[in-house]
């Protein structure tokens, strides 16, 4: 097999597809593969960045007529005959119907009924954070940001203390401090200099906050469903989809030791698509793996934190660590099989992979792998 002849599965892997063992193995050791495959994992980010970015964006007011477009066979044309991988077109799309829905939007994510607070803070000179705080969890009920004002320097806590409806009660600590000084008495909320100003705010109503010698900060807020990840203080979402379950680059340790590297493999499987379905990797000497949201037969339960998954079975400690996070659920279900044969699917034996699996239902209530392995 040739790169003309694998391209197309190139794409096929972006989109969370098995594609067969020999384009499989070109795609493997071939650098002008992976170029493409980064290339197209790339645009998908890009897209994202995006589609987040316009619809931070204000929307002038305009009528908007009723459409007159074949919008369902328009999408399934682009579907149908995409050269790029479908994930990326999707995300396009989706940004295009952020933006035409952005005003309408933006009153829903203030007023529903999510069990996480997003709030963000302006300051005299711009914006300062964002910070989701949790009405379920202890571990997510308070934010701090330190950092210069003009002339001052000011530290910043908020701590949410209740929930009534959709307001909450939050407790608001400031105070300023010179550069270098001691603040963990702050931090222990133990500080007598520090000012706590106790109010309940309503998301999508602005709040002023007077702060002596600094100014005034604004806060405005909205509900959401799930805890956001940032990788700033005024980040993009990481955050996985509901029932998304999604692997990138994901590194395989065996009691603390790297027993498994699948650098640049991205698999996934997604909730709205197929929910009966487990994420595959296969590791030679490590035996095969499922992992799903779903209970499968056998299977051992793992923590999930951020983009860490950790179990225990057969008398070892095992890690799995990916490079984005891997769902919003805080466990999932693994099924290891460590002298599962590869050979009997047709797949090289000493080549690691990893792709999805359709899963079944048993009388039982568990699920269990729709191909027999």
């Amino acid at each position: 097999m040739n790169c003309d002849d694998a391209a197309e599965f190139v794409s096929a892997l972006c989109d969370n597809e098995t594609i067969p063992p020999a384009a499989a193995e070109h795609i493997e050791t071939c650098a002008v593969c992976h170029a493409r495959l980064s290339d197209y994992i790339a645009m998908g980010v890009e897209l994202r960045c995006a589609a987040s970015l316009e619809a931070s964006a204000g929307v002038p007011h305009r009528e908007w007529a009723k459409p007159r477009t074949c919008l369902a066979a328009w999408w399934r044309k682009g579907w149908e005959t995409m050269r790029i991988p479908r994930v990326a077109f999707a995300v396009l799309i989706a940004g295009i119907l952020v933006l035409a829905s952005a005003l309408t939007a933006a009153k829903v994510r203030a007023n529903n009924a999510g069990t996480v607070v997003l709030l963000s803070t302006v300051g005299p000179n711009g914006p300062l954070w964002d910070c989701p705080l949790s009405t379920q969890d202890a571990k997510w009920q308070a934010c701090d940001w330190y950092g210069r004002i003009g002339s001052q320097f000011l530290a910043y806590r908020v701590r949410l203390l209740s929930r009534e409806g959709a307001r909450v009660q939050l407790a608001i600590c400031t105070r300023t401090y010179s550069a270098g000084q001691d603040l963990s008495s702050f931090t222990q909320d133990a500080d007598p200099a520090t000012k706590v100003t106790e109010v309940w705010f309503e998301p999508g109503e602005p709040l002023k906050v007077d702060v002596p010698d600094v100014g005034g900060l604004t806060l405005t807020g909205e509900w959401m469903d799930h805890m956001p990840i940032f990788t700033s203080m005024k980040g993009q979402d990481l955050s996985p989809g509901p029932g998304e379950l999604r692997f990138a680059s994901p590194l395989l340790l065996k009691d603390k030791t790297v027993a498994g590297d699948l650098v640049g493999a991205v698999s996934g499987i997604f909730g709205t698509d197929n929910p009966a379905s487990a994420v595959w990797i296969y590791l030679p000497g490590q035996g095969s793996f499922l992992l799903s949201l779903l209970p499968m037969k056998g299977a051992v339960e793992a923590h999930v934190t951020f983009s860490r998954i950790s179990f225990k079975e057969g008398g070892h400690s095992w890690e799995f660590v990916t490079g984005a996070p891997v769902s919003r659920a805080d466990h999932l279900w693994v099924l290891h099989q460590p002298d599962f044969k590869v050979n009997a699917t047709g797949q090289n034996g000493g080549t690691s992979f990893i792709g999805a699996l359709p899963l079944v239902q048993t009388a039982s209530g568990e699920w269990i792998p729709s191909v027999r392995q």
